[in-house]
């Protein structure tokens, strides 16, 4: 495999700070690859990543713009999978001849499609995969949970062996790559589907679209699991030209004793696709549910940080879209609910609708979705704060008003890319702020 990369030229197009980009370059430098680093972004909010590259000193940097020349030096280019189609230098790579791949696409050209389980979906991808992986553990199997998880598939290539199962969380940019190389995971899963992504499709039907990717290349022996009577997947129009068994996932096929750990709908959902899909490998669904019932969670997602004096603090910030945003207040209605940001495109009018019944107040963070949502008529009908530009801030003035037993519930139904560098950037400060508010 090194063979393949020594003394290539390799240009790394976005580094981002997902750690995408930096299990990327990690990669091709231990491969002996002559490595380029380029990103729109400048140093100052790249070094985080940059400081997880030290020890390869050797690696060039080319930050705060693209430049042609880089891309004529290159022989490969990784592209970052969060680079909007219609990318002027990624067209002028094209117009080159170039060699472009992204690092899902590496990774797919060292592991047979039947090692594969692919989650993907608009929300629930993490847990699913996480509950999968737990499961899994439980027959002694060999497997590795990677993908859109917070660290590169490509950290994982060296401990691949031909009789390892590899859990892929997919989102839709990376579902390209699987197109690129036309194959599908022999079992995928696809938990829901609603707006999202707008920012980046320009119309939902494009995003559905990759979101069907996943199982475009399967054949009638491999097994797409989906939700049932869920209005897009679940549908004729979705399901025409798949070959794939369809095998669909309730919430009602939990026993009704079942009581786990993770509250809300949306989570029984999570833990019946699970379910299904563990069967199909084998595990028996009563060790399966006794593990699954034990599940914590994953950071980011509805997680209880904090007990302050009978007051819950939830931190959700993973919920980027108004479907997430009602599915928490869904699970905690009556919070004090922390929203808003940047907008991806989305429709917030029945979102708008919901907050009125179901929640005791409002704070807002800045952004042009919490002025689409303050615009509606006839608006919210309950208490609003802000919009704040400094959690600290808007947590000291959540903490003058909250009373014991209530819940705060941090679940911004948006993007921050305002205020933040990402959704995980996000969380990790909110985390921060209600230490140093919350402390006493």
């Amino acid at each position: 495999m090194d063979s393949n990369f020594k003394h290539r030229k390799v240009l790394i197009f976005g580094l981002g700070l997902n750690q995408g980009g930096v299990g990327s370059a990690k990669f091709f430098a231990s491969k002996g690859a002559s490595l380029r680093v380029t990103d729109l972004k400048s140093q100052a909010v790249l070094q985080s990543s940059i400081d997880e590259l030290k020890k390869f000193p050797e690696i060039e940097y080319a930050l705060g713009e693209h430049k042609n020349e880089d891309i004529d030096w290159a022989d490969l280019i990784i592209r970052n999978p969060a680079v909007k189609p219609g990318n002027s230098y990624i067209e002028y790579a094209q117009k080159k001849g170039k060699q472009i791949e992204t690092d899902l696409g590496i990774f797919l050209q060292h592991i047979k499609p039947n090692q594969i389980i692919g989650v993907t979906g608009t929300k629930g991808k993490s847990t699913t995969a996480s509950l999968i992986y737990q499961a899994l553990k439980t027959q002694k199997r060999e497997i590795i949970l990677a993908g859109n998880i917070g660290k590169s598939v490509l950290d994982a290539i060296d401990q691949i062996t031909p009789d390892t199962l590899v859990i892929l969380e997919i989102s839709s940019f990376q579902l390209e790559s699987f197109n690129t190389h036309q194959v599908s995971p022999k079992w995928a899963i696809i938990t829901n589907l609603t707006p999202d992504h707008l920012n980046y499709y320009q119309t939902m039907k494009q995003y559905v679209a990759s979101k069907k990717l996943i199982g475009k290349y399967q054949i009638k022996n491999d097994f797409l699991f989906i939700r049932k009577n869920d209005p897009i997947v679940d549908s004729p129009d979705f399901l025409k030209d798949l070959k794939a068994n369809i095998i669909r996932f309730s919430k009602t096929d939990l026993p009704k004793n079942f009581k786990p750990f993770l509250k809300g709908d949306h989570n029984l959902e999570n833990m019946a696709a699970a379910i299904a899909l563990t069967k199909t490998l084998g595990v028996d669904p009563q060790k399966a549910l006794k593990t699954i019932q034990k599940f914590k969670g994953i950071p980011f997602r509805m997680e209880l940080i904090k007990n302050w004096h009978g007051v819950k603090i939830i931190n959700d910030t993973c919920a980027s879209s108004p479907e997430a945003g009602i599915q928490a207040i869904k699970t905690f209605p009556g919070c004090i609910l922390i929203c808003g940001g940047m907008n991806k495109g989305m429709d917030y009018k029945d979102y708008v609708k919901f907050l009125s019944q179901n929640v005791k107040a409002v704070f807002f963070l800045e952004g042009d979705s919490t002025q689409l949502i303050r615009g509606y008529k006839p608006g919210l009908q309950l208490q609003t704060f802000g919009p704040y530009n400094n959690l600290e801030k808007l947590l000291t003035r959540v903490k003058s008003v909250v009373k014991k037993g209530e819940t705060i519930l941090f679940s911004p139904a948006a993007t921050s890319f305002n205020l933040f560098q990402n959704e995980f950037d996000r969380g990790r400060k909110f985390n921060e702020a209600v230490e140093k508010i919350f402390h006493d």
